[in-house]
């Protein structure tokens, strides 16, 4: 009779099949799905480079995102969108749907940006005139700042 060890003695009856559940479930997965007009759209997610649209993103976590499309031409676009979890995704509902209940759920977010045409890169103003304008509104009173009067020239007269 072949010697039982430790590991045989707990996989057996009851823990056996806790871990028979546990390594046979399926996490849901979760993927965002981006598309642009028009498409090949250069697509960050939080800063970070995910490709060019259309794309499909798997994603691990919910929450409040930042999606920023660029495209030579067009205005950049950016946007905070909430990616938000499915009732099956929430607490303790998710405890069952992903561990216990190994459905392999799908759960899909599309999030789509109709670009503009224009410049897709805002120049930088120049030190002096940011400078100018920030003593503007440091000097305004409670109405704001005043309009500037034109510049007077001087008149040469012989």
């Amino acid at each position: 009779m072949p010697k039982r060890t430790p590991l045989r003695r707990a996989l057996t009856g009851p823990s056996a099949l806790v871990a028979a559940l546990g390594l046979s479930a399926c996490q849901a997965k979760r993927l965002l799905i981006v598309t642009s007009d028009p498409p090949g759209a250069q697509v960050l997610l939080d800063g970070v480079e995910l490709g060019t649209t259309p794309l499909e993103e798997p994603f691990v976590h919910y929450g409040t995102r930042r999606l920023t499309f660029y495209l030579e031409g067009y205005l950049t676009w950016s946007d905070v969108v909430a990616v938000k979890p499915p009732w099956y995704g929430r607490f303790p509902f998710d405890l069952v749907s992903e561990i216990l209940v190994p459905m392999g759920w799908r759960d899909e977010h599309r999030y789509h940006a109709e670009l503009e045409q224009g410049r897709g890169k805002i120049d930088e103003p120049d030190l002096e005139s940011v400078l100018r304008r920030a003593d503007t509104l440091r000097t305004a009173g409670p109405e704001g700042p005043r309009p500037e009067a034109p510049a007077l020239r001087e008149d040469t007269h012989p």
